[in-house]
């Protein structure tokens, strides 16, 4: 009875913005000042903007997760949304300063219905510091998926990750650097279900940096 109800607290607590540090300690996440905005220019605009959500103070994304809808769930629902969620896993860096990380907190913003989340991918040392999307654009009366995959690169050794995503569309041009540690916050775009009519769930992302 208590593990259920414990389940169900941390799904709401992630539907209404808040942050799941592991070992169960739960904070509403705060409003913190970022340096500056990481954007790509090959997102598409079904949706609207989420809510910004920004990892704790002193707290930066060292790795992240994905929600995706695979192939033999879009064939069961008869519609591809591909990319349908991101999480920043954010760690303190006075902490810990390579992984893996056991004491880290979990932000994300709008998310879609659909897909499974992936294992966390981390930055073996260092800090999210760029991003790019790979994106499939309109595809008129064809089905169509938006964002499909993302990938980043860290701070500490040059490294770049992958995202377990989908492979339509193509890669876009990479976002700025941060001028700052790294990547503290996230705000998604996503399109909410159509019902009969065609869903593409995320279709662009911005990152915010903090100093």
């Amino acid at each position: 009875m208590y593990k259920f109800l414990s389940l169900t607290l941390i799904s709401l607590l992630a539907v209404f913005g808040q942050y799941v540090i592991a070992g169960g300690r739960f904070e509403r996440t705060i409003s913190r000042p970022f340096g500056s905005v990481l954007k790509v220019h090959n997102g598409m605009r079904w949706g609207s903007w989420g809510q910004k959500e920004m990892c704790p103070t002193g707290m930066y994304a060292t790795g992240f997760s994905l929600k995706v809808a695979g192939m033999w769930e879009s064939l069961l629902v008869g519609d591809n949304t591909a990319l349908n969620g991101i999480r920043l896993h954010c760690i303190n860096p006075s902490k810990s300063s390579s992984g893996p990380y056991e004491d880290y907190a979990t932000v994300q913003s709008d998310v879609g219905s659909w897909g499974k989340w992936s294992d966390i991918k981390w930055c073996s040392s260092g800090f999210l510091t760029s991003f790019q999307l790979r994106v499939e654009p309109y595809q008129g009366t064809w089905d169509d998926t938006a964002a499909n995959n993302i990938r980043f690169n860290c701070s500490g050794n040059a490294e770049m990750l992958q995202g377990s995503g989908m492979s339509w569309g193509e890669w876009g041009d990479w976002s700025e650097k941060c001028g700052g540690k790294g990547i503290c916050g996230i705000e998604t775009m996503v399109e909410q279900p159509q019902g009969v009519g065609d869903d593409t769930a995320l279709n662009d992302v911005h990152m915010y940096c903090c100093d």
